[in-house]
């Protein structure tokens, strides 16, 4: 899926801003049919990026194309290249349902829309996620969309006879198990996409999700059977992917080479495996405390929306294209004079440094962490400190002999600076 700005359909575009939000949109659109006759629509599969941002097959017949666009735009000029193009698209291969998904409502919507733009026709929801079908709007906007499967999924459960009524108590984690199948498919693809210079429909034309998986996961009698490593990770991919969905929603002047160089750093974040990924979290969020083991921990405690939108992707966005070192430790990194400098999701104010250097320090040595950072300094968004160790770390005499005789050493050369005061030299000159 890609997202244009406001009122100009050929502005900068983000492979990846976004693709949570379609992956929703799909499970949405799937729960919706199979509500509709339950049993008839075990046979029918999910398509995507092939034939538009997802479709539904029976068998090899395409019954409906699906384009979904995330954008800012309120005007109907935002979105009329993407409505003749699936318009076209429709009309070529003799498709008759073809619907275009939109986040914000077009306030100018033409009134001969529907006869002009045959057979695409904009798709409407519920007014709100619980209400009767025949109170509708013609668009869902990204904070509503997990409700909007929710409901669905409960309305589903109301009417279906196979389904037991307490599964309405597990709405959340149906949605979730639901969430993370489709999501995997997603990155999936979008990687393939990313790192292939070949035409996307052909990459993208064999990936189905067949409904039988998704039925499988709504009949089950035990979902904790679903809650796997594979499960988490997942389940982080579609947090961070709706973590960078808002801040290009925020930083709206965003070139197309930011994009790219944005994007790229997204793409090695979601193609991580799960040990990747708790390496990546280690190194990226050195502050947060507590014995991290599964996935599941890693995404209860570590990662949160400020520490992505306002650490993390606020670095890359404001420095050059990190380097990629040759390390399963640590995932992004620049070297300027000898000196090696790391991102981190550490935003906290300048005042709280002495907080963050001793979080860091003691969450090191109480996990016996290696060190990864030797001679090397943590970019922050506000903190300067030439090392972490100055701090007082709360242990016994004893204990802090044996400290600053190993491992506390082994950190005196590890430093925290502000973005403000990397060298200049690692600066994105489009940015600042």
């Amino acid at each position: 899926m890609t997202q244009n700005h406001q009122d100009d359909p050929h502005t900068a575009v983000s492979t990846w801003s976004g693709f949570v939000y379609q992956g929703k949109l799909a499970l949405y659109h799937c729960l919706r049919l199979m509500t509709n006759d339950y049993e008839a629509n075990r046979d029918l599969k999910l398509q995507l990026e092939s034939q538009d941002d997802f479709a539904i097959f029976r068998a090899n017949q395409c019954l409906s194309l699906h384009q979904v666009k995330a954008y800012k735009a309120t005007v109907f000029s935002g979105y009329r290249a993407g409505i003749n193009s699936q318009k076209e698209n429709a009309t070529e291969r003799g498709i008759q349902t073809a619907y275009f998904h939109v986040a914000r409502e077009i306030r100018d919507l033409p009134e001969s829309f529907e006869q002009e733009y045959q057979p695409v026709a904009l798709y409407r929801y519920p007014l709100q996620p619980s209400a009767e079908q025949e109170h509708t709007k013609l668009y869902c906007p990204l904070d509503e969309v997990d409700r909007y499967i929710e409901a669905q999924i409960r309305e589903m459960i109301s009417v279906v006879g196979c389904l037991f009524p307490w599964k309405t108590m597990l709405c959340t984690s149906i949605r979730e198990t639901l969430e993370a199948i489709v999501n995997t498919k997603v990155v999936m693809v979008h990687h393939q996409i990313h790192q292939s210079n070949r035409n996307q429909t052909a990459i993208a034309a064999n990936e189905f999700i067949e409904f039988s998986d998704i039925y499988e996961i709504l009949e089950a009698d035990d979902y904790e059977q679903f809650n796997n490593e594979e499960y988490f990770l997942s389940r982080l991919q579609i947090d961070i992917g709706a973590y960078y969905q808002e801040f290009c929603e925020q930083h709206d002047t965003i070139t197309q080479a930011a994009y790219d160089k944005l994007d790229d750093c997204i793409a090695a974040i979601t193609d991580l495996d799960s040990q990747g990924m708790k390496a990546f979290l280690r190194a990226t969020m050195p502050h947060r405390k507590g014995r991290f083991t599964t996935l599941s921990e890693f995404k209860d405690q570590t990662l949160d929306r400020d520490s992505m939108r306002q650490g993390l992707f606020t670095i890359f966005h404001k420095l050059v294209k990190a380097q990629r070192p040759d390390s399963e430790r640590v995932h992004f990194a620049w070297q300027v004079d000898g000196r090696f400098y790391y991102p981190t999701g550490i935003h906290t104010a300048a005042e709280h440094q002495d907080v963050v250097c001793h979080d860091i320090l003691q969450q090191a040595l109480e996990e016996n962490v290696e060190c990864l950072f030797e001679c090397g300094a943590l970019i922050t968004s506000a903190i300067d400190r030439p090392s972490i160790t100055y701090v007082k770390i709360g242990v016994d005499a004893t204990e802090e002999e044996t400290f600053i005789g190993t491992s506390i050493g082994r950190f005196q050369q590890v430093g925290l600076v502000s973005l403000n005061n990397v060298p200049e030299s690692l600066k994105d000159a489009e940015v600042n």
